[in-house]
């Protein structure tokens, strides 16, 4: 019976606690758009999503105006972030194997600093993306008031140029991050599927509990109360 009730909770809390952002910690720099990290202790690779920074670094072209200062303003925030949550789209990965992620650094979006800042532009859109008309209206302000790259009136503005979003609300909310799934939070998850059918199966082999429907409504009590200590751990 005790397998039982944990199977049944598992899969009625993981329904609640995804995969679709991870924490991780900084390993090491590359350039303005791609970097090094460490999720559950492995390196990955990381091209950030939906921007293109001037090249600092590639064999096959020679560095760009502003990619220096593009690389050294990522170096710069995720080696001295105190939080980094790597946050995906559908497609998690690239032709080339690197994970494709919003970069969260301290509760504010990467992507939309670099582009703020003129650092860069918004680019290799292959799908609808969460924060592109939020990224190409913060673009627009960095082309307005001719911010680095952009002091380059030949500059191309590529994927935004097109895009009326003057009236695009910025959607570039950390709190709306989907909930970041850890090893560590699923290791305390399933310790407490454990306690919880632990108590079920003394109630369980109880002589004075012989009413199903009960049994039923303490089911539901106990998910819902895991439920809401989850979400409080958001």
């Amino acid at each position: 019976m005790k397998k039982v009730v944990v199977f049944v909770l598992s899969l009625f809390i993981f329904n609640f606690v995804n995969a679709e952002s991870d924490k991780a910690l900084f390993s090491k720099c590359v350039d303005g758009d791609t970097a090094y990290f460490l999720v559950n202790e492995n390196e990955i690779k990381v091209r950030f999503l939906a921007i293109d920074t001037p090249e600092s670094v590639s064999t096959n072209v020679s560095e760009q105006p502003f990619g220096k200062e593009a690389s050294d303003y990522t170096c710069n925030k995720i080696s001295n972030a105190n939080e980094i949550v790597l946050e995906y789209e559908k497609n998690k990965t690239d032709k080339y194997g690197r994970t494709l992620a919003w970069v969260w650094v301290d509760g504010s979006l990467l992507q939309e600093e670099l582009i703020k800042n003129g650092y860069g532009q918004v680019a290799y859109i292959y799908g609808k993306y969460k924060y592109t008309d939020s990224l190409c209206k913060v673009q627009k302000y960095a082309i307005n008031n001719l911010l680095n790259v952009w002091s380059n009136t030949t500059y191309e503005e590529g994927y935004c140029k097109n895009k009326d979003v003057e009236n695009t609300e910025n959607n570039i909310i950390y709190d709306n991050i989907d909930s970041v799934n850890t090893d560590e939070k699923t290791k305390e998850t399933l310790d407490k599927l454990d306690k919880v059918s632990d108590k079920i199966d003394d109630v369980m082999n109880s002589p004075k509990f012989e009413n199903v429907l009960l049994y039923v409504i303490l089911i539901g009590s106990v998910v819902s109360l895991i439920f809401k200590e989850t979400k409080k751990k958001k």
